[in-house]
């Protein structure tokens, strides 16, 4: 019996003993993914970072010889380092982006013959002819077949149609009952109503009566040629007579190009004989008798800012000049140009406050900021009074199915109430103590900012008596006996040079990544070397986290198998 079980003993102690075996070799695995484990400790990759580390100052925390607290010292130290190199790099990036332009000063003798001639409009303080108001009131009175009132009577009628170009007004009832008898017996033969445009057209006086006579360059032009020289237009004081614009209108007219002017002095620039025809007054917009003479740039119509602009003295950039009778009026012009780089085009137009000629083509070819309040005006005027007045320009108007209106004397009630609105304007809302009233009661037009790049201009004027010339040779009065009765104006560029401003990005980004690495370079003694360490860092260590996982989730999913075994 003992001999018979022996070779099963045997047997079942060899099986056992691979049984033990297996189990052992089992039980070894766990162990292994501890020492996986012990190899990646954080702590120690920390330290070896901070004792190979090209920045300065980081090996004293991983040396072994250092103590506790001389460690914490250093801790403490790179601590504050850091804070103050954030504190530093935050201020430097907000007043970077706070202003991001800056305007230098590129070029002291930039010559003035690149500089366009500003525009000049020669507006009459009378703006109802005295001959032309006869005239009309004889047609009215010829058509008044009911109540058959004489000539005086509307002779004094007319005068209301003054108070369209200031919307002043004492007798609403009397104006009212004026336009009724405009709107019976005075209608377009076009459209079968009652037009001020066209009447206040016919009333105005004539620009070939009050220039006689006009040089450019010392050389004797025509006054009034189509397209040429001089030409009338329309202006907040109504129609002048307007040179070197260029603006568009609301015709589809092709203006010549403006005029440049590569001389200097009183006898080289733009030199007008005006006839005051002092006989000829009936409705005077100021209490003087002459000529306000308003200068603007070529790119602005009356403003010396830009030949494409309607002329706008709430705008800015409009010069103006009385000019009195029997005097010569010598009026010096001094430009600035101001020009900026396409870099400054990235930023937004709140950030650069000013706008490229090119971005808001609603406004024709050239962005102007006359250009824009006008059309802000314009529309606020519609939508408050229905009505457009017959100098504004209807060319900014929005497109409308909508006829546009005039406005006559039965608008004169709203025009005024709104007047004071529509000569403040505003680009951007100041919330200003005591001031909440005015800023309710401007005109907000949030997109009307400066332009980029133009002219601006600053005219120096004065006057002198103008004396009758006896001598023989040229003179620009010769044949009038009365010089009391006429005016001499020169306009001309007072200096063959001028200024010229950049506008450029205050910073590029090498300078921004010049700057910074400055002060990472001193505050916390980085570099791009430094950069490219911590990024190895970072990614070994990324790497031995994924390596870590995924080698235990191998042995997570081997270990039900071991199980079974020994089951």
């Amino acid at each position: 019996m003992m001999k018979a079980n022996a070779p099963k003993r045997r047997k079942l102690s060899t099986i056992s003993s691979r049984t033990v075996a297996t189990v052992h070799a089992r039980d070894e695995l766990p162990q292994t993914r501890g020492n996986l484990r012990e190899r990646y400790r954080f702590m120690e990759e920390l330290f070896q970072l901070f004792g190979s580390i090209t920045a300065h100052c980081y090996r004293q925390l991983a040396q072994k010889d250092r103590t506790v607290w001389e460690r914490l010292f250093w801790l403490l130290m790179l601590i504050l380092e850091a804070a103050t190199l954030v504190a530093i790099i935050i201020s430097a990036w907000g007043k970077f982006t706070a202003n991001p332009l800056i305007t230098t000063l590129h070029d002291t003798i930039y010559p003035i013959e690149l500089v366009p001639f500003p525009a000049i409009s020669l507006c009459n303080n009378n703006r109802i002819s005295r001959t032309a108001a006869l005239r009309y009131a004889r047609l009215l009175a010829e058509k008044d077949t009911a109540d058959r009132r004489n000539v005086s009577y509307y002779l004094d009628q007319i005068v209301l149609l003054g108070k369209l170009y200031d919307f002043d007004y004492e007798n609403l009832h009397q104006m009212t009952k004026f336009q009724e008898y405009l709107d019976l017996h005075d209608v377009s033969n076009g459209t079968g109503m009652y037009n001020a445009l066209e009447t206040l057209a016919k009333l105005s006086p004539r620009c070939e009566d009050m220039l006689l006579r006009c040089f450019w360059k010392s050389i004797e032009l025509p006054c009034m040629l189509r397209n040429d020289m001089i030409e009338v237009r329309r202006t907040q004081y109504g129609f002048c007579c307007t040179f070197n614009f260029i603006g568009h209108n609301e015709d589809s007219e092709i203006h010549p190009p403006s005029y440049f002017l590569d001389v200097t002095g009183p006898e080289m620039g733009l030199v007008l004989l005006l006839n005051g025809s002092s006989n000829d007054y009936f409705y005077n917009l100021f209490n003087n008798i002459g000529f306000n003479v308003r200068v603007f740039p070529f790119l602005s119509i009356l403003q010396i800012f830009n030949p494409n602009e309607v002329p706008d003295s709430t705008a800015g950039g409009v010069n103006e000049q009385f000019v009195h009778l029997g005097t010569e009026t010598f009026i010096r012009i001094d430009a600035i140009t101001i020009n900026s780089e396409p870099d400054v085009l990235r930023y937004s137009r709140q950030k650069r406050q000013c706008v490229f000629r090119s971005e808001l083509l609603k406004y024709g070819a050239n962005y102007g900021r006359s250009n824009c309040v006008a059309a802000c005006r314009l529309r606020s005027v519609m939508a408050l009074c229905e009505c457009v007045p017959f100098y504004m320009p209807t060319a900014g108007a929005s497109a409308s199915s909508k006829s546009i209106t005039t406005c006559n004397l039965q608008h004169i009630a709203c025009l005024n109430k709104y007047k004071i609105k529509w000569s403040t304007v505003i680009t951007d809302i100041v919330r200003i103590p005591g001031l909440e009233k005015e800023m309710e009661e401007s005109l907000y037009c949030p997109e009307c900012l400066p332009s980029c790049s133009a002219s601006k201009y600053q005219i120096t004027a004065s006057e002198l008596p103008l004396i009758r010339s006896r001598r023989d040779g040229f003179s620009i009065t010769a044949g009038i006996d009365r010089v009391e009765d006429v005016a001499v104006v020169r306009i001309f560029f007072g200096q063959p040079e001028t200024w010229m401003y950049k506008q450029d990005v205050a910073y590029y980004w090498f300078e921004i990544f010049s700057n910074f690495g400055g002060m990472f370079g001193i505050m916390a003694g980085m570099s791009l070397i430094t950069l490219m360490e911590v990024v190895y860092f970072v990614g070994r260590q990324l790497v031995l986290v994924f390596a870590t996982r995924s080698w235990s989730a191998r042995l997570r999913a081997r270990k039900p198998t071991t199980l079974e075994l020994l089951q």
